[in-house]
């Protein structure tokens, strides 16, 4: 015969329960929480200040200036706390949330005023007077065309890519030193034309009395293209008729950001595009100094050689050591400590507009190479043949690039083989 189910009537409760805690048996009546004897209840658990919920103990917050201990969901509500000094304090005390999005309390909001135009809050040792008026560096650029920006502004980027690109292809983000002469005035002749849409302008400690032109990130194609070439004579051409410098003074470096998800958007095909482009800077940094124009005591200073650890493990295995002895510091040839860009910081300053056209289109040949190209075979190949592979795979015109290469004579007349496999 089949066993009959059993009828539970609704609305009924189990006699007895076991503690989740110690395991005791007790009458569900006895205990204020649910699935918990009494003793354990009164040993862990606390009803929250303002709700009355029970809740363990170790959950509570406390507020300075509350005597009040709130459940989390109480604490959310009427608390916040400081993103500066981690301090709990109830939400009327007078936070403010700064330009970086961080609630700050008021001790913390010490010495910071609110932007007259954007309405966020800042270092007011940080901002300008316009007009009158307190803004941040990024209302002043907007007020002030060609304004020259703290070291630390940092718009959002406003990326140019050719018709048909797609949003992860190869930019490059270009930063040039300039020394010496007018710069407001030089500022003020470039941002006429190009203004905040194609570039923009910062200080830097590093400089004795120059400027930093940032550019916004811009694709090869943009680079080399009639327009892009145009913008580079016209940036040199300004900065050399009010007297700045670049090349010919000991501050200025001329430095190239290239978008990391070009590589991929895996962990691990990032970490092989860092080590590849690593293996590359170590392996040919004798002539990729002659490239970059400085001297070598500069180099050393500003933009080192990495020296990767020698081994004999695997390419992810050998991708994450490497990754660990760049990120050291930022002072490397190739920079690796950034989120989202690898630094190519090796070269000299210049306002040329062949070397700066040389210079973006052997960046951008080495990227798509990197790509392309297993560790093993940037391990195999000589100097040479990564010349001949830098300028057959840059995406755009190269012939600046060549004509550089033969005037150091980093490539031979005729040269321009394939890389090997």
């Amino acid at each position: 015969m089949p066993r009959r189910r059993a009828f539970v009537p609704e609305n009924t409760q189990a006699m007895w329960e076991f503690c989740r805690h110690c395991g005791a048996p007790f009458p569900p009546e006895d205990s204020p929480v649910r699935g918990v004897c009494p003793d354990c209840a009164e040993a862990r658990y606390e009803p929250c200040g303002n709700c009355g919920r029970q809740t363990p103990r170790g959950e509570l917050a406390e507020a300075e200036g509350d005597p009040r201990r709130l459940c989390p969901t109480c604490a959310s509500e009427l608390t916040r706390v400081c993103d500066g000094c981690g301090r709990r304090l109830p939400r009327e005390s007078g936070f403010i949330r700064d330009g970086r999005g961080r609630a700050l309390c008021p001790d913390c909001a010490e010495g910071y005023a609110e932007c007259a135009d954007c309405g966020e809050w800042f270092p007011a040792g940080d901002m300008a007077r316009r007009d009158g008026d307190l803004v941040c560096w990024r209302c002043s650029a907007r007020r002030l065309d060609g304004a020259i920006c703290s070291y630390g502004y940092k718009p959002r980027p406003r990326f140019h890519r050719a018709e048909g690109e797609a949003g992860n292809s190869l930019v490059l983000g270009i930063e040039l030193e300039m020394d010496g002469g007018d710069r407001t005035a030089a500022v003020a002749r470039i941002a006429e034309k190009w203004g905040e849409d194609w570039v923009y302008f910062k200080s830097d400690s590093s400089l004795d009395c120059g400027v930093e032109l940032v550019t916004h990130p811009i694709s090869p194609l943009v680079l080399m293209s009639e327009g892009g070439r145009a913008m580079w004579a016209d940036v040199c051409a300004a900065a050399v008729a009010e007297g700045m410098r670049s090349h010919d003074t000991r501050t200025c470096g001329l430095h190239v950001h290239v978008n990391r998800d070009f590589f991929g958007e895996g962990e691990t095909a990032r970490a092989l595009a860092e080590y590849k482009l690593l293996t590359v800077a170590d392996r040919f940094f004798e002539p990729l100094a002659i490239f970059s124009r400085r001297r070598r005591d500069r180099l050393d200073q500003w933009a080192g050689r990495t020296c990767l650890p020698a081994s004999r493990d695997g390419w992810l295995a050998s991708a994450r050591g490497a990754a660990r002895v760049s990120r050291d510091t930022r002072y490397h040839a190739v920079n690796t400590t950034n989120e989202h860009t690898i630094e190519f910081r090796l070269f000299r300053g210049t306002l040329k507009p062949e070397t700066l056209l040389a210079t973006f289109q052997f960046v951008a040949g080495l990227c798509h190479l990197a790509k392309a190209s297993t560790p093993g075979m940037l391990q195999r190949v000589n100097w040479y043949e990564l010349a001949d592979g830098v300028l057959d795979a840059c995406p755009a015109e190269s012939d600046e690039l060549a004509a550089y290469l033969l005037a150091r004579e980093l490539m031979t007349e005729g040269r321009r083989g394939a890389l090997c496999a």
